[in-house]
This record gives C-alpha cells, sequence and structure tokens, in this order.
C-alpha cells in the first residue's frame, strides 16, 4: 500500500504549476459513508500526464493568498459539490486575475464556467453504466484527440453528468443518451473569463477514467462454470476496441493544461540524447516448457535485436545454464501464476504467496512483473494486493479484448484497448481500504499474437496477416503510446508467420521513419515506477523565458516537454549550459522536447511567449 500522501505538499518555489482540490476530512467522510472517493483519482490522472500536482484543502481556498501562486487548479465533483460562497468569491476573483480553471461537473461556478444549468442525468442502475456518450467538436483543444478512422465512435461518460447551455463558452463536445440522440447539451466547454480560462466537464472525468482503467468487480465467471477472467472486468460494453477512450480524455486536459508554458514528463524514456515516438514491450508465456520453446524464441528475438519477456511457472524444467543462456541473451524470466482449480479456479492471497514463493526457491529472484494463467481475475483491487503482498511489482493480465473462454476465437489475435488505454497505470483500493492508491502497476496486454493466426487453432502456419500490424504502430507512434507486444515463445519457436509478424512490425517502423523504443516487461514496470517519483518543479516564469528544476530518478534520464509560443528558435539551458532539443508540432501547438539525465538539473528556456 502506498504511503506516500495524496498529493504532494508545496515543495515549489514561484509559480505552482498545477493544484488539485482534495481535502481530507471530505474524503473519509464520504469513505465512511460507503461510497468511493472518486477525485483521488486525478493523482492517476496526473501521472500519467506526468505532472505533479499540490493539494490544496477546501479550507484554502477561502484565502486567496492561497491561490496567488497557482497556475493551474482542478477542482473534482465530489469537492466542487462542497464549495462555499467564500470559496466561490475566491475562485472568482482567481481565475479573473489570470489563472486556468479546471472542473468536473463542478456546481455553482456555472458563471465562471459560462454556463447555465439545465439539468441532470443520474447514472443508472449503477457505477458501471455508460449514462452518456459525447463527441468531439473542432478547436485547438481537440486537435488530433480522436483519430479520423474512428470518427463513428463516440467517448462516453460513467458518471452522473450535469446539463448545461453554454452562456459565453465555446462547446468542445457534445452530448447523446445511450440511443444516440442529440442531448443539446455540451459535454466539454472552454470560456475566457477576465485574464484566464475555465474548461468544464460535465462529467465526473476522475470516476470516468478510473473505472476504464480499473473496470467492474468481477464476481462471478460468464457462464459460473469457465474460468473468471479480465476482460470481465470491462466497462466498455459493445462499443469498438479500437479508441483509447481513457487516454482522449487525458490528451483533452493535457491541451487545456497547455495553455501556459507547463512542463509535462514525457511517457517514454530517452534512446540516448534520441526522442522516441513510441514504446513497445515485448513479452509472452511458456507456462511448463518444453525448455526449447523458451531457448529458440529467446535467440532469436536477440537476432533481431529485440528484449523479451517469460513467463514461466515454477515447475518449469529450466536449468540453471539455460537461464543464465536466456539471460545472456539480455531477456527477462517471471512467474506465471499457475492458480489453484478448486471452486471454479477461485483466487486466494495464500495461492499468490505460496506460488511467488515457489518462483524465488527455483530462480533465486523475485518476479517483477507476472502474468495470471488464463488471465484470470477475481473481484476489482484484491488480486493487486495480493500479488503486491506476494513479492512482485506488476501484472500483465488485463486483455484488452472481451470474448467468452469457450468463444473459438478467445485465443485468437488481437489489437483492443479493453480499458481504454495502452499506458500503465497503478491500481486504487475501494473505500473499504480507504482508496489508497496500491503501489502494484497493471500493464495491459493491447498486441496479442497480432499479425498471423496460429494462436486460433494451434495449427495455422500458412495464413499470412502481417499487414495488421501496421494500425497498431501507426497508433502507437502518433500517441506516442507505451504498448505491450504479446508473442508467446512457441509461436515464436514454431510458427513461420508469426516471425514474419514481427519482423514486419520491425519493417513498417523503419519504413515510416519512426523511432521506437523496445523493452521488456519489467523494465517497464521499472521505468514507470521511476517516473512516478521524478518531479519537475520550482518553475519561475518570466517575459520571455521560464526555468525549473527537474529531478529524475530513472538512470537512463527522462524527456520533458513544454507547449510553446512565439519566436522561431528557442535557446535551452541545462546547468546553464545550452543543449539541443526536439520540436513537434502535435495536438494542436508546438511542443519542445528536451533530455533531462538522471539526477536533479535546472533547465531554462528562453525565446517564447507565455500564455495562449
Amino acid at each position: 500500500m502506498s504511503e506516500e500522501p495524496y498529493f504532494p505538499g508545496r515543495y515549489h518555489q514561484g509559480k505552482i504549476m498545477i493544484a488539485c482540490v482534495y481535502d481530507e476530512k471530505l474524503h473519509e467522510s464520504v469513505n465512511c459513508s460507503g461510497e468511493n472517493f472518486w477525485d483521488i483519482y486525478i493523482r492517476e490522472i496526473n501521472d500519467l500526464l506526468g505532472v505533479r500536482a499540490n493539494g490544496l484543502s477546501l479550507h484554502e481556498l477561502e484565502d486567496r493568498e492561497s491561490l496567488k501562486d497557482i497556475q493551474t487548479l482542478i477542482i473534482g465533483s465530489i469537492s466542487g459539490a462542497s464549495l462555499t460562497d467564500k470559496m466561490r468569491d475566491a475562485l472568482d476573483v482567481w481565475v479573473k486575475a489570470g489563472g486556468t480553471l479546471i472542473g468536473f461537473a463542478v456546481e455553482g461556478l456555472d458563471h465562471v464556467f459560462g454556463l447555465e444549468s439545465v439539468g441532470t442525468i443520474r447514472q443508472e442502475p449503477d457505477d458501471y453504466t455508460i449514462s452518456t456518450y459525447f463527441e468531439l467538436r473542432p478547436h485547438r483543444i481537440m486537435h488530433e484527440v480522436h483519430p479520423a478512422l474512428s470518427l463513428e465512435q463516440r467517448l462516453f461518460t460513467l458518471s452522473d453528468v450535469r446539463l448545461t447551455k453554454p452562456e459565453g463558452s465555446v462547446e468542445l463536445a457534445r452530448l447523446y443518451d445511450p440511443s444516440g440522440s442529440d442531448l443539446g447539451c455540451p459535454a466539454i466547454t472552454w470560456n475566457r473569463y477576465g485574464k484566464g480560462v475555465a474548461g468544464y466537464f460535465s462529467f465526473d472525468v476522475a470516476k470516468t477514467v478510473w473505472l476504464l482503467h480499473q473496470g467492474r468487480p468481477v464476481r462471478a465467471s460468464y457462464d459460473g462454470k469457465s474460468y473468471p477472467k479480465t476482460s470481465q472486468l470491462q466497462v466498455i460494453g459493445d462499443n469498438s476496441r479500437k479508441v483509447l477512450y481513457a487516454d482522449e480524455i487525458v490528451f483533452i486536459l493535457q491541451n487545456m493544461m497547455a495553455q501556459h508554458p507547463q512542463p509535462f514528463i514525457y511517457q517514454i524514456p530517452p534512446m540516448g540524447a534520441k526522442i522516441p515516438d513510441a514504446l513497445l514491450y515485448w513479452g509472452g508465456d511458456e507456462y511448463h516448457g518444453p525448455v526449447e520453446r523458451s531457448l529458440t524464441a529467446s535467440d532469436w528475438m536477440k537476432k533481431k535485436g529485440l528484449p523479451y519477456h517469460i513467463n514461466m511457472c515454477d515447475d518449469h524444467p529450466i536449468t540453471e545454464e539455460q537461464l543464465r543462456h536466456i539471460k545472456q541473451n539480455g531477456h527477462e524470466i517471471s512467474l506465471y501464476y499457475q492458480l489453484h482449480e478448486e471452486d471454479h479456479f477461485a483466487m486466494k492471497e495464500e495461492h499468490y504467496i505460496e506460488l511467488n514463493d515457489l518462483f524465488y526457491k527455483k530462480f533465486g529472484v523475485r518476479p517483477v512483473c507476472t502474468v495470471n494463467k488464463w488471465l484470470g481475475w477475481t473481484g476489482w483491487s484484491e488480486p493487486a494486493r495480493w500479488m503486491l503482498h506476494a513479492g512482485a511489482k506488476a501484472d500483465n493480465s488485463f486483455y484488452g479484448n472481451s470474448v467468452p473462454h469457450d468463444h473459438p476465437l478467445s485465443n485468437g489475435p488481437s489489437f483492443a484497448f479493453g480499458f481504454g488505454t495502452s499506458y500503465p497505470f497503478y491500481f486504487y483500493d475501494d473505500y473499504e481500504h480507504a482508496n489508497q492508491r496500491i503501489d502494484f502497476i497493471e500493464e495491459p496486454i493491447v498486441c496479442y499474437e497480432v499479425g498471423h493466426r496460429g494462436s486460433i487453432t494451434g495449427r495455422d502456419k500458412e495464413t499470412c496477416a502481417k499487414e495488421e500490424v501496421h494500425a497498431p504502430v501507426d497508433m502507437a507512434v502518433k500517441y506516442h503510446l507505451v504498448m505491450n507486444m504479446f508473442y508467446h515463445p512457441i509461436y515464436i519457436s514454431h510458427f513461420p508467420r508469426c516471425r514474419e509478424a514481427i519482423e514486419e512490425i520491425l519493417r513498417y517502423i523503419e519504413y515510416i521513419g519512426a523511432r521506437v523504443l523496445h523493452i521488456g516487461n519489467d523494465q517497464v514496470c521499472e521505468w514507470w515506477e521511476a517516473r512516478s517519483r521524478s518531479t519537475v518543479n520550482d518553475l519561475i516564469v518570466q517575459e520571455n523565458s521560464i526555468r525549473f528544476t527537474c529531478h529524475c530518478v530513472y538512470p537512463s534520464g527522462m524527456i520533458v516537454k513544454i507547449p510553446v509560443n512565439g519566436a522561431s528558435k528557442f535557446q535551452v539551458l541545462r546547468n546553464d549550459n545550452a543543449v539541443s532539443y526536439k520540436e513537434k508540432n502535435e495536438f494542436g501547438r508546438r511542443w519542445i522536447y528536451v533530455v533531462v539525465p538522471s539526477g536533479e538539473q535546472s533547465i531554462e528556456m528562453t525565446g517564447f511567449v507565455p500564455g495562449s
């Protein structure tokens, strides 16, 4: 369980980049009433964006001095319902003076957001029900967020929704009911208010993103007989699984924050001094052997210059010499949880501890990123807690597709974002456990045996489908994804069409001129954990320059990206020495990307105009 505070204290000197309303007493009160405090997931959203937010209590909002150094403030739906008139007055003055306010279904500040309230749609019958859909409108903030090939698929909300009419604000997205009827109300708006701006989401963003990531509890299998699977967690229903539902909402938040020269920690670590466009991480399961599958697959992946992560059972027949050979190839070995099968394969914490201990006894190390037998899951956050207590750090069982275990395509090739994201994320516990962040990472499976057909029947070695790998690569490069490539050793070692698919991924990356970082599952966990502990702070904004301090705990360094306006050329100093940078035009604006080495570094940029 995380022992860190929900939001860090005020470690900034000078301008505070991002702050969120977080009130510990309100959190406790909501949990005591038997409800989840959804606002806490704003921390995870910020973590995904690579920003570190300060927490402001409700009491602090009444003091205008608490707001004066804040650049952008986020207010969640639960906190927003607890605002007093004095708090609203302070926020009004702060936005007018130049602040950026972002609200998630916040009540009582409609004049600041440029809205008129006209009603509410309740989420029924439960927290996991889609309440409304929404469609993005043309605007700089929405630029390149939703891919043209998925225009017919709308995004959706998983919360109550406030129905409003624009009163001076700009509509960024339109609401529709589940039948597809236009509700005539905005889902997202943007409003100029004095010298500041106010972005409004008519739904609870924190709750929606949290439930897209973590889904609904699994209490039984599909049919009461087969194995309960992670795909049953999904809340997407019959909607397309080719859409980054959670990530697109997060991208919109990024673009709202980018009205200022806000530094973000990039989702991908550097390749030396170079900026990768995407990160692909490679792994697969071997279960019980035979060993030749893993050895052949490992040797072939090394020949192609690729990393590889192999999950094995504790009783795998691999010898120490064979294990050393795989590690010398630069590849990772981890645990496949061969869970007990009584009582319809029910999971228990003692099973995880027992199997983890057996793995440690055989291999001499604790596994980092593991996978559950047949991608099984029971409950909600419980297995994450159990695997953490057993000694692991990450899971790779959240399967992007959603088909029953007895379906003929249940083990077929799949490219799917069943949890609305390709990025790793931390688990958060339920209200009975105070909604604590669990220091355990999920690495969702996105590409599963894509590009060949061997996994459907175990016999098809002839069908060529390698062109199917192009779309995943294109999306990874376009949106700078951290994306899982799941290929079993048996298909790599015994199926030529599988090897052709992997070769086509590499060929296509070279063909489109992309720069892609390839690593293994364990290294993804290590990077994501280090990224969450790295900071960018001490922001000082001047007329045409900014200065800030980076503290990077990842040995290979990290990348910071900053939205910019103004001059055609910039100067970047690191510890007062000029360094190179990369400029990109994406998401409707210009960005500067800078590689930052491990340790503490001072960064200064000159030559741009602050503000939008």
